[in-house]
């Protein structure tokens, strides 16, 4: 029987061939799957890594969950991140592209079904921030419970001011030409 680590290996390496040979195929979405296919790379290095890490006993301990609590921002701003292009993030959006990857998903979802890897991610819950994405890539659902995402927390609501209607003064009265008072001032001596 083969490892975890190696399973997930040969599944995702799998599934970066069947990447590399669409996109060998189709020359205008080329680009586009050499970024799928080094992404899928990064996920299964950082597994290994991680799941190495474990089996050694030099992973660090997971920090408690701060699902559910406001984020807290730090006074100092931070650099922007510099321009990366972003994979898509709907369901099976993979399976558009490359329909042969369903196979390689049926394969990701019997080894979410291990027990060995359920053990892995109670010690590593981290790992999960790995596999959700792939899961996505390859419309696996429902997500096994250690990979669904914590629950957001709530925004805080902010009290809108209340919006009164704007009238603004009258302007002050203009005085009247010079023609008309003098009309006027005719008009009242004018005997009757």
């Amino acid at each position: 029987m083969t490892s975890l680590p190696t399973s997930f290996t040969l599944i995702l390496a799998t599934l970066r061939a069947l990447v590399a040979a669409h996109a060998a195929k189709d020359r205008a979405r080329a680009p586009f799957l050499v970024l799928v296919w080094g992404a899928i790379g990064r996920a299964a290095t950082r597994f290994e890594r991680l799941y190495a890490r474990w089996q050694a006993g030099t992973l660090a301990p997971p920090r408690p969950s701060r699902a559910g609590q406001p984020r807290q921002r730090s006074a100092a701003p931070r650099p922007p991140p510099p321009h990366l292009p972003r994979l898509p993030t709907s369901q099976a959006w993979l399976l558009r592209h490359v329909q042969p990857a369903a196979v390689s998903g049926c394969q990701l979802q019997n080894l979410l079904a291990t027990p060995e890897l359920a053990e892995f991610l109670r010690a590593a819950p981290h790992a999960a921030r790995i596999l959700r994405p792939l899961c996505r890539m390859l419309g696996i659902t429902p997500l096994p419970p250690p990979l669904q995402p914590p629950p957001r927390a709530p925004r805080p609501r902010i009290a809108k001011p209340a919006i009164r209607p704007h009238h603004p003064e009258p302007p002050p009265p203009r005085p009247l030409p010079r023609y008309v008072r003098a009309a006027a001032r005719a008009w009242r001596t004018k005997p009757a």
